[in-house]
């Protein structure tokens, strides 16, 4: 099982995490993604320009899966509700990745998929549904988020 440096929300409902298309506009300059995050909610902010509404739709259903198994768990962001905006400090806790595959990858009509085990989650997505950019940015999130703690893995031991 991952290790732990946080402690876990005590909520009552799972975490949602939320994908929305916004115009390039509402993001920082030259950004493809801007993720904002409180206790029980994450949301991508995903510019227009790097992926489509459809992928969106299809990770916010496979994310909810995960978040309601309470595969991963976000640890309280009450201490340090601007943590997401720190870099990574490299701790290697967990590792979180999104990587774009060809569509054959893929079984047919599916834009996004995932490979998980103990410490590791990577969403292969549409190449067609998703940039280069919001996959580099996303993976480096992942290396805060995951590889310092901020949400934990819950891997089944037995």
């Amino acid at each position: 099982m991952s290790k732990s440096i946080g402690v876990a929300t005590a909520a009552a409902a799972p975490v949602r995490i939320e994908f929305r298309i916004v115009p390039m506009r509402e993001l920082p300059p030259g950004a493809a993604v801007a993720l904002d995050e409180v206790d029980g909610l994450i949301v991508a902010r995903i510019g227009d320009e790097h992926a489509t509404v459809q992928l969106c739709a299809e990770l916010e259903e496979l994310h909810r899966a995960v978040t309601q198994q309470e595969r991963w768990v976000q640890t309280s962001t009450v201490s340090d509700p601007h943590r997401l905006e720190r870099p990574a400090e490299g701790l290697g806790i967990a590792h979180v990745a999104w990587e774009r595959v060809p569509a054959e990858t893929l079984p047919r009509g599916v834009l996004a998929a995932s490979a998980e085990r103990d410490g590791m989650l990577v969403w292969l997505l549409h190449e067609d549904h998703a940039s280069v950019q919001l996959c580099t940015e996303v993976s480096e999130y992942g290396r805060r988020i995951a590889g310092d703690g901020l949400w934990e893995q819950r891997w089944p031991t037995s």
